[in-house]
């Protein structure tokens, strides 16, 4: 779904479907999306959509409880980002609906009998473990995790081997705070490590309970690798493009602005490159728009190539790229865009009738002090470009300081 203000300009059928209505036009009908949402969270959607079109805060995943059209509530989880829609930004939202997922999870809470009906032939995971070591699981865990049966898993001294060790810290942490009666229930997402090695993100629920009359820690689990990797390929969606794979234009923006600060707080060296592939509209109008394409890909895969691990390239706009070096100073700026540019006019893409090669045209600029400015650097490097192109392109220019 696309809004404006929470006025729909866009819904698809599935969107429309979570809401009670046959089609995305049901939905435009509406006069504000906000009757969608439950009252007492109307005023956090808005904030959110303030804080995100005015840039203080990056799009992101929330989850709200939303109204359908006979007022029946449910929970979703919403991935944002901005888009542009007829010439002016907007809110593009994808929904996915949690409702089962959370309503097994307060069944789970309110019901000893419910428990036991889960454990006996649940597809949620559950685990009693006394720091860590597995006193029961049921079978769901044990095949979760790619044990043939529970006993297997039951005989292992930790299951700590099994989490990411990124997420062995903050566990410690969370076991002392639930049997120190800190906290009554956590939740939180682990990715954790099947036992032949592959990955399983695991949605964690974790309290203390009474076992043999020991304070212990039942853990609830739910894969939800699945839905990790639909937000994982979400978030990636709006902050790369789409042909190329580099950062795009939004994105390139912030971490611009970002290394800018930290640059000039720790007074490190910072230079840019601009870059235009030149004489890109004739490669479209002489071989077609697919071969275009192509040089863009093969363009970008270079640079991926060649450049540092530290280094940053984004996709501009059209044939145009910036590619961000921190801790490089204007020599080594200069040398890495003379290698990038000789790399570049070595290849070749093989069209119908003949090959087409490409050549890029570079202007190199430099942080010059505290006064500067992230759009006095672009300025600075687009000014090198120009004369790169004017001297007769395929070459890189350095700015004048």
């Amino acid at each position: 779904m696309i809004h404006r203000n929470f006025k729909p300009l866009y819904a698809d059928d599935n969107y429309a479907q979570f809401f009670g209505h046959k089609s995305g036009d049901g939905v435009l009908d509406l006069d504000n999306l906000l009757y969608l949402i439950a009252p007492h969270q109307r005023n956090s959607a808005i904030q959110t959509y303030d804080a995100i079109m005015s840039g203080h805060n990056k799009p992101g995943i929330n989850t709200y409880r939303n109204i359908d059209n006979e007022g029946n509530e449910f929970i979703v989880l919403t991935v944002d980002h901005v888009v542009d829609w007829q010439g002016e930004p907007a809110m593009q939202t994808t929904v996915v609906d949690l409702s089962n997922h959370v309503e097994t999870l307060k069944k789970l809470q309110a019901s000893e009998r419910r428990y036991r009906e889960l454990v006996d032939g649940s597809i949620q995971g559950i685990l009693v473990h006394r720091n860590f070591k597995p006193l029961f699981c049921n079978q769901a865990y044990a095949q979760t995790l790619g044990f043939n049966d529970e006993r297997e898993l039951i005989a292992i001294d930790s299951i700590m081997p099994l989490f990411d060790p990124t997420f062995h810290e903050s566990a410690h942490n969370d076991n002392h705070l639930l049997l120190s009666g800190q906290k009554s229930s956590i939740k939180k997402e682990a990715k954790c490590y099947r036992i032949d090695g592959t990955t399983v993100w695991l949605g964690l629920l974790s309290r203390p309970v009474t076992w043999n009359g020991e304070r212990v820690i039942q853990v609830t689990t739910m894969d939800i690798t699945k839905q990790h990797q639909l937000r994982e390929q979400l978030e990636h969606r709006a902050n790369y493009d789409g042909l190329t794979e580099l950062v795009n234009r939004r994105t390139m923006s912030e971490l611009l602005e970002r290394q800018f600060r930290n640059h000039q707080v720790h007074s490190l060296p910072l230079c840019c490159v601009l870059i235009d592939i030149d004489d890109f509209k004739s490669i479209n109008d002489q071989h077609g728009h697919h071969i275009g394409d192509e040089v863009l890909k093969l363009f970008a895969a270079t640079c991926r190539n060649n450049i540092r691990q530290s280094d940053i390239i984004g996709r501009w706009g059209g044939e145009e790229f910036v590619l961000l070096l921190p801790d490089t100073n204007l020599e080594q700026a200069e040398h890495i865009a003379q290698r990038l540019g000789k790399d570049i006019a070595k290849l070749k893409i093989t069209t119908n009738s003949s090959q087409c090669g490409f050549t890029i045209s570079m202007g190199v600029a430099a942080l010059t002090g505290l006064s500067d400015s992230v759009t006095q650097l672009l300025m600075r490097a687009d000014q090198a470009l120009y004369q790169a192109k004017h001297n007769g392109k395929n070459q890189a220019m350095v700015a004048k300081k």
